[in-house]
């Protein structure tokens, strides 16, 4: 099978994120224009958030021979650690505890890479953008419906390289997965079963009483960012225990739905949500995600007329049986962290194929309706190469926002779902639910003065 060149595969542009309306949006006023480099040149990065998924963003960029300039975390602690990561090619790297001094300072960045609690995405990654940097985020990109489409609207019209950080989309599998479901070898495509094992962090809880105090080396006013006020309280939110708390993260759904669901979204052209609705869940709180739900989501293709049902399970939970009866044949369970799509001819599941009226599941190499379908999409080293290589004239990443923006934008309605009860009806134009203003509500961040989102 022939593969592809990387400078074979044309840049999608800007596509459907690109076209969807921003309700509510102002013009984009940029600060500075968006500088290319050469194939070969080194890149000036930033990073904003060193801790966690940080940490590994910024080993992975610098082990690519990229130049680290600045860090920037609202823990000090971490500050010292990162700047000794990366000493041995790179002394004399910068500190800042905020991102607006970070970019009022560093006049040279070619890039930078947003790791920070999801409320503080948008702000970072759209101040960036307007100096010209090109932008790589951890995902999901952002925590709200608006900020998905004013994302949008500012890359677009800064001209800026973006990628979102669901690292899958660089592999081998990942890009093989996508040509076996687009070749059309499964027929039209029914519904997708798509399960976790998160949460594995604290939510389906309420908010403590009382304070803290704030440790010396935390910068609780720019981790707090644009969220309302709240106190300081010890092991509530710093670190990693923010990710169920409504102000500052999206639960279970946003930490993992862009991972699992970015493969089959780009193979069936997947776009404009439908409606979304929470079908089952436990207790649900005024400040956090319940603990397990299901989500049911409506969305159209353009692979086909009639559109797709996604079915998200969260909180170690996974389909019936009955929902596929192979898998149980194959592998006794349908099981936590898979991903099963039904089509009218065949079934799809970890990496593996069952057509209509066979008992058991097969490896997709080995299957004969799947072995011979042709190697149609680049290779690259890694999501991380991707980047830095578009920035150097490569092709356009495929978590660009172009991709990016409509599935977080789904996940994101997913998420809000779980807060609403009921079926909630999307008017993707109009960018509103039809039915209910609570949901509606849910949209659009609160910001603090002083941390407006440009």
């Amino acid at each position: 099978m022939k593969q592809l060149s990387r400078r074979g595969f044309l840049r999608t542009g800007v596509a459907a994120a690109g076209a969807l309306s921003v309700a509510g949006c102002s013009s984009v006023s940029i600060a500075k224009p968006a500088v290319y480099r050469k194939p070969g040149d080194r890149l000036n990065m930033a990073f904003i958030g060193s801790g966690g998924r940080g940490g590994a963003n910024l080993k992975e960029f610098y082990d690519l021979g990229e130049q680290v300039v600045a860090v920037c975390d609202v823990d000090r602690g971490r500050l010292d650690h990162s700047a000794n990561v990366v000493k041995e090619r790179c002394p004399g790297v910068r500190k800042y505890q905020d991102f607006r001094e970070l970019l009022a300072a560093e006049k040279h960045l070619d890039a930078v890479v947003v790791s920070t609690p999801d409320h503080m995405h948008a702000a970072a990654a759209i101040a960036a953008m307007k100096q010209g940097c090109h932008v790589y985020v951890e995902k999901p990109l952002v925590r709200t419906v608006w900020e998905a489409r004013r994302f949008a609207k500012v890359a677009q019209a800064c001209g800026v390289m973006t990628q979102m950080g669901n690292n899958g989309n660089g592999s081998d599998h990942q890009r093989r997965n996508i040509e076996i479901v687009q070749s059309g070898v499964l027929g039209d495509i029914r519904e997708i079963h798509v399960s976790t094992d998160r949460p594995i962090w604290p939510q389906a809880l309420n908010r403590p009483e009382g304070s803290d105090p704030v440790p010396e080396t935390l910068s609780w006013e720019c981790w707090l960012g644009v969220a309302p006020e709240r106190p300081y309280k010890k092991d509530v939110y710093h670190s990693f225990k923010w990710r169920g708390w409504f102000d500052f993260g999206t639960g279970a759904m946003g930490d993992i739905a862009c991972h699992s669901m970015s493969f089959f979204w780009r193979a069936l052209q997947l776009g404009e949500v439908v409606s979304a609705e929470t079908v089952k869940t436990t207790e649900r709180f005024t400040e956090t995600y319940p603990a397990a739900t299901t989500v049911k989501l409506t969305v159209r293709s353009a692979k086909q007329q009639k559109p797709v049902t996604i079915y998200w399970y969260d909180g170690k939970t996974q389909p019936a049986d009955e929902v596929c009866p192979e898998a149980i044949a194959t592998w006794k369970s349908i099981g936590v962290g898979s991903t099963l799509i039904i089509g009218e001819k065949g079934k799809f599941m970890n990496g593996a194929v069952c057509m209509a009226g066979e008992p058991k599941f097969r490896g997709y190499g080995q299957h004969e309706a799947t072995k011979d379908i042709p190697v149609t999409l680049p290779r690259v080293k890694n999501h991380h190469w991707e980047f830095a290589e578009a920035i150097r004239g490569g092709a356009t990443p495929y978590s660009h926002f172009d991709h990016a923006v409509p599935l977080t934008e789904a996940v994101l309605l997913g998420c809000i779902s779980q807060q609403i009860p009921g079926e909630l009806a999307w008017d993707a134009e109009a960018c509103r639910f039809t039915n209910s203003k609570a949901a509606n509500a849910l949209l659009k961040p609160h910001v603090r003065d002083g941390w407006e989102i440009g």
